[in-house]
């Protein structure tokens, strides 16, 4: 995903209006089901005064592509923006 969340991309990373918590969207290429696409959302709490280190991993969630862009947008809705990969 991207800016616009409804193009799907290989992974897209979103960082909280506090910089305190990072999420990665990644496309799940093993994915078995024939009829729906997956995707992994990842939640990390950045590390250090300025997120030189790279985010310690909290979370990890399987949820359907459809629902993964929902949350997307609702996180850009929310104030989370557009980051570059923290690990």
């Amino acid at each position: 995903m991207n800016r616009d969340s409804r193009k799907v991309t290989e992974e897209a990373w979103l960082i909280c209006p506090n910089w305190t918590e990072v999420r990665r969207f990644t496309k799940n290429k093993n994915n078995k089901d024939k009829f729906f696409e997956y995707m992994f959302i990842d939640s990390g709490i950045v590390v250090g005064s300025s997120g030189e280190a790279p985010p310690l991993m909290k979370t990890r969630k399987e949820i359907k592509i459809d629902e993964a862009r929902k949350e997307y947008q609702q996180l850009i809705t929310a104030g989370w923006q557009v980051t570059e990969p923290r690990w």
